[in-house]
């Protein structure tokens, strides 16, 4: 398992240098106008900054330079002065909050509810939730989100009233880690609890199964409160802007996930463990949760994480549109003034998101799948 996922990382590794590799050139050559023409006004200033930034360099030149920058791990210096990294650490938190967190709730409504309809075997269930998954699917993020602004936004002032918070929270400062310890504890749980969930319905535990994801929030949000830091949480996480762009992912991603959920129960009630384990008079609630859901659950995770750049393009949109100060907005800012290091930087990051997440679904693969062998043996 060990040497797998190592040689899982180092062909990543060697995929990430091509991924940057690509996107340098296709950068570099197809971005239709110059940073330094924006900047300078006239011809002569025009070629001094050009000097300055190294654009007059060969383009070979310039590609043997930044991968051996990112080699190193640093993602060089916008044409602004400011380091890329520092940039895309600044926005990346609350991106990867509602990133992750709508993700993961998507999962868990799409697999609960895809494993309750398909079990039921009720043809209207069957058609309506086809339906809204398609709606939802298919939805187009401006459209989505002109829709929850206009029905959520009076809502979550009233809820921000309720908590006595102000009626838009201050926007995070430099050097502020609250958005960071949030994103990653928010994470945290929910990954918790999922795994926990998951241990409890092997188990059969009734209690803890339903109880392990609200239990891991609630440890969250008391270490939140120990730390003294519960107040300035709470109005972070009610931000309208984030609040509605994460429910926004979870519609679109929610669609997908029930329907390969649906399907792969609806299949998998069709083999013959099933019909043995109905004989032998396990209860239907046993042989769905700890059988069935379980062979039926690889598809959804590989979908929903095959879908990643799917679901961060919409994403953008959808940051975009609410005026969100994430990856959206600096990937938007340097495209106009032509950066290219900042757009080269948030592609590798990207990338990189996507690459270590596709680590871990192998890594999820073998575990869940005892067919899936490795090197040879079986695991």
């Amino acid at each position: 398992m060990v040497r797998f996922v190592l040689r899982r990382i180092l062909w990543s590794l060697v995929t990430l240098l091509l991924v940057a590799t690509i996107a340098f050139f296709a950068v570099n050559l197809l971005l239709p106008y110059d940073f330094a023409v924006g900047v300078g006004q006239r011809p002569g200033a025009i070629s001094v900054i050009r000097e300055q930034l190294g654009l007059d360099r060969p383009l070979w030149v310039r590609w043997l330079d930044y991968l051996w920058h990112l080699v190193r791990g640093d993602l060089g210096e916008s044409f602004g002065g400011a380091s890329v990294t520092g940039l895309v650490w600044g926005v990346l938190p609350i991106t990867v909050a509602v990133f992750a967190v709508g993700g993961i709730v998507a999962y868990l409504l799409g697999e609960w509810f895809g494993r309750w309809v398909a079990w039921s075997r009720n043809r209207f269930l069957r058609g309506a939730s086809s339906t809204a998954s398609i709606l939802a699917f298919t939805a187009f993020p401006p459209w989505l989100v002109f829709l929850l602004l206009f029905f959520a936004s009076e809502r979550l002032a009233r809820l921000r009233a309720f908590f006595g918070l102000t009626a838009v929270p201050p926007r995070a400062r430099p050097g502020d880690t609250l958005p960071v310890v949030l994103a990653a504890g928010l994470v945290a749980a929910l990954i918790a609890g999922i795994l926990l969930r998951a241990w409890a319905r092997r188990r059969d535990h009734r209690i803890l199964g339903p109880a392990a994801l609200p239990a891991c929030l609630a440890l969250l949000g008391a270490i939140l409160a120990a730390a003294g830091l519960w107040k300035q949480a709470l109005d972070r996480l009610l931000w309208p802007s984030a609040v509605m762009a994460t429910v926004a992912l979870v519609i679109i991603a929610f669609g997908e996930s029930m329907l390969v959920m649906r399907a792969g129960v609806s299949a998998e009630m069709a083999e013959d463990y099933v019909f043995t384990a109905r004989a032998k008079g396990l209860p239907g609630r046993l042989i769905r949760d700890r059988h069935v859901a379980r062979n039926a659950v690889l598809p959804v995770i590989s979908r929903l994480i095959t879908s990643v750049p799917y679901l961060i393009s919409g994403l953008i949109i959808i940051e975009r549109q609410l005026s969100i100060d994430g990856v959206a907005s600096l990937f938007f800012r340097a495209i106009e003034s032509a950066d290219v290091p900042v757009i080269l930087g948030i592609l590798v990051v990207v990338g990189l998101v996507g690459l270590v997440l596709r680590i871990v679904l192998d890594a999820v693969e073998v575990v869940l799948d005892p067919r899936v062998r490795i090197e040879g043996q079986a695991v």
